[in-house]
């Protein structure tokens, strides 16, 4: 596709700090929009080794649950330029805005995430995302995995944009 395309990439935490260094190299031409948590969640000191114009392109994910950990990751140097908040991970909607006003004053771009889970929380999430200032990337398709789901509503998806359905509440209905 050339370079008409940006790519994503999710490590998983599949690096070793010497490969992610040989990955970023051999891929400087490419569209490398962003990457997700390429080290272990702990290994914060090596992330500091790479450039930052490398951090500033890579996202926390599995060392971000907490409020806590987002004023840790936001101490210059910082080790991600991009913070994936998932509400099933950090507790719900209070403090996916605490993780978010930290963000923003840390200067940190923002992922909302998912699991697979229910209409009710990707609603959630995207209300709380576009709520949020740094917001520059959503990855709320869990919904979209389910088989069945118990309500309907929540959100429209349309050439792949998503809005806030204009409904009371969160925009759901029981099934």
């Amino acid at each position: 596709v050339g370079n008409s395309v940006d790519i994503r990439v999710d490590a998983n935490q599949g690096y070793e700090i010497e490969d992610l260094k040989k990955f970023f190299d051999k891929t400087i031409d490419l569209n490398i929009e962003f990457m997700e948590q390429p080290l272990k969640a702990d290994n914060i000191h090596d992330m500091l080794e790479l450039k930052e114009t490398y951090r500033k392109k890579i996202a926390a994910d599995e060392s971000l649950h907490y409020p806590e950990d987002a004023i840790k990751l936001s101490h210059i140097p910082q080790p991600f330029g991009i913070y994936n908040i998932k509400l099933m991970k950090c507790g719900g909607i209070r403090n996916a805005m605490r993780i978010s006003e930290i963000a923003e004053l840390a200067g940190i771009d923002l992922m909302w995430g998912c699991m697979d889970e229910s209409i009710i929380s990707i609603s959630a999430a995207l209300h709380a995302a576009f709520a949020s200032v740094r917001t520059k990337y959503l990855d709320l398709d869990g919904s979209l995995d389910l088989a069945r789901d118990i309500v309907t509503g929540g959100f429209e998806l349309k050439d792949g944009c998503m809005t806030i359905v204009e409904k009371p509440g969160l925009g759901v209905t029981l099934v």
